[in-house]
């Protein structure tokens, strides 16, 4: 091997342990803020694979109970581009059964979804999810952002009914996914 073949193979070698080195953890912030209520963090799990989970609930919901959710997932093995996240989570969600109404897209540098599940025998209320995907290097992964809301099934519901309800979630969910674009929140590293 050359020379200039060794100096190009050192330098790629020392940029990628930079890089890593660079990397820091992502640290969760103890509550949020969502339409103007403060959401505590109420659960937290950690994997070996560096996967994490934080979830925050307001007015002291339980976390078994809540009416609206904040998620934050952190990925930290997994740095993928937006338009990958967003390809990875329409084939995900196209294997649900029932399969929930989706939209999904990329705007800038984060990745959005807007999903609305109708019920089913493990979750007998609709919901609404948005989320909003952060590709932070300096986190060393992919932090999701996520509100979800819960709603109410209707008693002897018609199709006109429902098809009501599921318009009235939509909207809801429309205006999540524009407050949630708004936002300034950006993940937080640190050592």
């Amino acid at each position: 091997m050359n020379r200039l073949a060794v100096r190009l193979l050192a330098s790629l070698g020392l940029a990628v342990v930079a890089t890593c080195a660079y990397a820091q953890k992502f640290t969760a912030p103890e509550q949020m803020i969502f339409q103007g209520k403060t959401y505590k963090l109420a659960f937290k799990s950690a994997a070996p694979d560096g996967k994490e989970l934080y979830e925050y609930t307001t007015n002291d919901e339980a976390i078994e109970k809540w009416s609206t959710l904040i998620t934050l997932n952190y990925f930290k093995p997994l740095p993928v581009t937006p338009l990958k996240w967003a390809l990875a989570m329409q084939e995900s969600l196209d294997r649900e059964k029932p399969k929930p109404h989706y939209s999904l897209y990329v705007k800038g540098a984060n990745g959005y979804a807007k999903i609305i599940y109708e019920p089913d025998a493990r979750n007998p209320s609709y919901e609404s999810n948005v989320h909003k995907t952060f590709h932070v290097d300096a986190c060393g992964g992919r932090v999701v952002y996520q509100f979800a809301q819960k709603y109410p099934l209707i008693e002897n519901p018609s199709s006109e009914a429902k098809l009501e309800l599921l318009k009235k979630i939509a909207a809801e969910n429309g205006q999540f996914a524009t407050e949630m674009e708004k936002s300034d929140w950006q993940p937080q590293c640190g050592p």
